[in-house]
């Protein structure tokens, strides 16, 4: 192991040796927007420094198209009068609002801090250091997306809907605190590492127990790669140890948005305890063919529980979810989505019109599903939920989007907000068997600087 971290050591010093002869100079700096980012760069081109700040401002109207008039939502502890009564919030709000730096140091070193200020509250998205040993091979060390899903690991600002979707949202993880290796060329890309708690979970408790662990690892090819069209073939997977009540109660949680996030009900959503380990795999496909763009992902997790009988453990039949989504994007004015090789991702437009921008019509269908009936002594009942959603897209030019959306919520009778609706005392599979299913009308401003 001493040799190992001696070679590790010998490599990065070998690397940075001829930049740091020079670290103690005053080296001139030049100030210039770079696709509407703000940029700082030294004239050796050894440190840069850039800004890429968004504000997101949505609205959205909720219409139920099932009677909901008797329906009954747990009281929320966190307001002086609550009615229990159930209703949607319609209106407006902050979505995000993004303050990041991102830059490189001595040539080789990079860094990001990303914080959100959406909701009044400051939460931390990605803050790292990293190291690329050339252009090709690079490993970062701190918060940021686990390397899973091409939906999850693309910015927010290049979507094509207004929320990433729900099978996404619930089983590929987003950011937590780990090491990670990538290393990618014109036509491949893998990345993998060790991963433990959101910061979120993090608290300053005595005696918490353990955090949990992961790993996670996503490979993707590109046989076809260019300009006019681009065929994408991914797969990915996760092993995670849950984050611990303690020492012993090991808890899952899974849950999901409508995709929408104006009304904070999450409908489909369960809480797992006793959980061994789960896992989860994907697979993603993307063609893309001039103005047209089309991609999907399928998604399936499996969970190792038992049930506690007295102090002994006995072991259940594991439980499995899975969630599926198709997207399909035209740009009828202006260029489609191009490739970025290095992330194995679909990210910037090709080019965006000077007079009118860009126009873009998008359609897509989403399914997750959180019942599992594999054990008749321990059934999971979180909901299955199917989306049909369409969005039209306006982008006047590289940092601006205007975008409406109409989505339709098809809900079965398990979608209860985990037994938090009800009607008259009883549970919203007994009083309303067909679910509650809704529309929503979304409109989203968007700015990227």
């Amino acid at each position: 192991m001493k040799k190992v971290l001696l070679a590790v050591y010998v490599l990065l010093a070998a690397a940075v040796s001829p930049i740091h002869a020079a670290e103690n100079e005053k080296v001139p700096a030049k100030l210039y927007f770079d696709n509407g980012k703000l940029t700082f760069e030294s004239e050796n081109r050894a440190f840069k420094l850039w800004l890429d700040n968004r504000i997101y401002i949505d609205a959205a109207v909720y219409s139920p198209t099932t009677d909901i008039s008797g329906l009954s939502s747990k009281p929320n502890k966190d307001l002086e009068y609550d009615d229990g009564k159930f209703r949607f919030n319609n209106g407006i709000m902050i979505r995000r609002a993004r303050f990041a730096l991102k830059g490189t140091l001595y040539e080789k070193w990079m860094a990001e801090l990303d914080l959100d200020f959406a909701y009044n509250e400051v939460e931390i998205k990605d803050m790292y250091i990293g190291y690329e040993f050339n252009d090709h091979v690079s490993v970062k060390v701190g918060n940021f997306k686990e390397p899973m899903s091409m939906e999850r690991i693309t910015s927010s600002k290049y979507l094509s809907g207004m929320e990433r979707p729900m099978a996404v949202e619930m089983f590929a993880a987003g950011r937590r605190l780990g090491i990670a290796a990538t290393v990618w060329n014109r036509h491949w890309w893998v990345s993998g590492g060790f991963f433990g708690s959101e910061v979120s979970i993090l608290q300053k408790e005595k005696n918490r127990g353990h955090d949990g662990y992961g790993f996670t690892a996503r490979a993707a090819v590109s046989p076809i790669l260019r300009d006019d069209m681009t065929l994408h073939i991914g797969a990915y997977g996760t092993y995670r140890t849950p984050e611990a009540l303690g020492l012993e109660n090991r808890l899952v949680e899974f849950r999901t948005f409508p995709e929408s996030r104006v009304d904070r009900r999450r409908f489909v959503r369960t809480e797992i305890p006793n959980v061994n380990h789960y896992t989860t795999t994907g697979i993603e496909l993307a063609y893309k063919y001039r103005k047209l763009l089309t991609y999907g992902e399928y998604i399936f997790t499996d969970l190792s529980r038992y049930r506690l009988d007295g102090d002994k453990k006995v072991d259940l039949k594991n439980a499995t979810f899975d969630g599926w989504y198709a997207t399909v994007s035209y740009m009828i004015l202006g260029g489609q989505r191009e490739y970025a090789p290095d992330d194995a991702e679909f990210g910037p437009m090709s080019y965006v019109r000077e007079k009118g921008g860009n126009l873009e019509l998008a359609a897509r269908v989403s399914n997750v599903n959180l019942n599992d009936f594999h054990d008749a002594s321990s059934v999971i009942t979180g909901g299955e939920a199917t989306s049909y959603s369409a969005s039209l897209n306006w982008y006047p030019n590289r940092n601006i989007l205007i975008g409406l959306n109409y989505t339709f919520m098809d809900n079965d009778k398990y979608a209860d907000d985990k037994g938090h609706i009800t009607m008259d005392g009883k549970s919203l599979k007994e009083a309303l068997p067909k679910g509650v299913d809704f529309n929503i009308f979304q409109m989203r401003f968007l700015v990227s600087f």
